[in-house]
């Protein structure tokens, strides 16, 4: 090895090591529980025959993609069906609440001329009722 290659992974070396303990000291976040996965595939399920199985033009360019194992509990994001790669437009978490699924809504989608629609879609959803509109 090269001398200036092992004095830099000599500097890293402490950064990586106290990351590592760091990483392990971690306490595991708490497993969400099967009523926050039974609700995010549900959702999914409708979502996906409400917004994205029809010709909705508010829906039309996007597609939806369950992330089910994302930090703190299954998401379902929105991305353009041009770039499913990209940065979502929409991100509905599921997450663990009192004893309860709650649920948090973000991106552009949740605050443009779609917001209205997506809270009344959502709540209806969430009030156990499967109807499209």
């Amino acid at each position: 090895m090269p001398q200036s290659d092992r004095r830099h992974w000599l500097r890293a070396t402490p950064a990586l090591f106290a990351a590592g303990l760091f990483a392990t000291a971690a306490p595991a976040s708490a497993q969400p529980s099967d009523a926050v996965y039974a609700l995010a595939t549900r959702l999914g399920n409708i979502m996906e025959r409400c917004w994205f199985a029809g010709s909705d033009p508010t829906f039309g360019p996007y597609v939806y993609s369950p992330e089910p194992n994302a930090t703190g509990g299954p998401r379902i994001l929105v991305v353009p069906r041009a770039t499913p790669d990209g940065r979502p437009v929409l991100v509905i978490e599921i997450l663990e609440g009192n004893g309860k699924p709650r649920v948090n809504v973000y991106g552009p989608l949740a605050s443009g001329p779609a917001a209205d629609r997506i809270g009344r879609d959502l709540r209806r959803w969430l009030d156990g009722r499967d109807a499209c509109a």
